[in-house]
């Protein structure tokens, strides 16, 4: 292990293994029919396999188990809660991609997954003293889990997304000591990376909701666990600020869709990624919203380290302005139909 960049190692074993396990995942969902067929509310054209979050969940167990087996990393066994959370939010998306489970049933799962990782998981002691914040925790991890499921609507966008918001966190660690599993960080941005080779525009293999679902829970993990030894306003700022753009995005379009008088439940293709692509193309999308993620957790590892309230109020209003000037641009974009 490479006490510069502890656990490193895990990334390339990860991108590896995920690079070997995606076709195969591909042939898995053929064989068994998790298919996503093209439907007017989607922008694909043709049947494409849907358990990409298979194999993004198999690498982040046999990343590490390979890389002890190598001899160049030990890394402990994770919590319960978090193991029993990251299954329940796989499981959730797996049965949703075979058969819709509707909004309540739904909900239901993310809220067991997120209960797991809020109360059995993580060591975030205000968040189980204190009911109310810990409905805020609750509320948080279900928008999460909730935005990204959302953002997975373009090819290649969380496999560009995913590991430069893990990426932030390894700053977070690095930089600033919080207490995020690296093992996990680093294992998400090989798996997402290797996962990506097959994704990228034209994707020839979806995650699925399986996969957005278990992304999703792995940066909540990853938010929680850098929160454990000081749930301060400023390092809630930052972790929102890394995570802002999947959060935008879906108060983008929950806000958009109330507006045009839609059920903002129904997925559409009106999202952020697609008017992007519609001026800029698929890569054109990718690439600009990889760099405003960039932007945002350099942000964030920047407000972490800040201990004057004033100029993190400041990075805070300057972040929402762009956002929102961004927003209104957006919304002079047409959906591509």
């Amino acid at each position: 292990m490479s006490p510069a960049l502890p656990f490193l190692e895990i990334a390339p074993f990860a991108f590896l293994t995920a690079l070997t396990l995606t076709p195969l995942t591909w042939r898995l969902a053929r064989a068994t029919g998790y298919v996503d067929h093209p439907d007017p509310r989607r922008a694909h054209a043709n049947p494409t396999p849907l358990l990409g979050g298979v194999a993004i969940a198999v690498t982040l167990v046999l990343a590490p188990v390979l890389a002890r087996v190598a001899g160049v990393s030990v890394v402990a066994a994770p919590s319960m809660g978090l193991v029993a959370g990251a299954l329940i939010a796989l499981a959730l998306g797996l049965i949703d991609d075979r058969r819709p489970l509707g909004v309540r049933g739904k909900l239901t799962g993310q809220i067991a997954a997120a209960a797991c990782l809020i109360w059995w998981g993580t060591e975030v002691p205000a968040l189980r003293e204190n009911a109310f914040l810990g409905l805020v925790a609750l509320l948080g991890v279900l928008t999460l889990l909730n935005a990204i499921n959302f953002l997975d609507n373009m090819d290649g966008i969380l496999g560009a997304l995913i590991p430069v918001t893990a990426g932030g966190y390894v700053a977070l660690a690095l930089i600033h000591g919080a207490p995020v599993q690296l093992a996990l960080a680093w294992g998400l941005i090989g798996a997402c990376a290797g996962f990506l080779v097959y994704n990228a525009p034209p994707a020839r293999i979806f995650l699925g909701d399986a996969g957005s679902h278990l992304l999703g829970f792995a940066l909540a993990a990853l938010a929680l666990q850098s929160l454990q030894e000081s749930l301060t306003w400023p390092h809630v700022a930052a972790v929102l600020v890394i995570l802002a753009y999947p959060l935008f995005d879906v108060v983008f379009v929950v806000w958009d869709r109330i507006l045009g008088h839609r059920p903002f439940y129904v997925g559409s293709i009106d999202h952020t990624t697609h008017r992007l692509g519609k001026v800029f193309g698929r890569w054109g999308a990718i690439v600009i919203v990889t760099v405003i993620t960039l932007i945002n957790a350099s942000f964030g590892v920047w407000i972490w380290g800040r201990s004057d309230s004033l100029s993190i109020v400041v990075a805070l209003t300057v972040s929402v302005l762009a956002y929102t000037l961004f927003g209104v641009v957006l919304r002079h974009i047409r959906p591509t139909a």
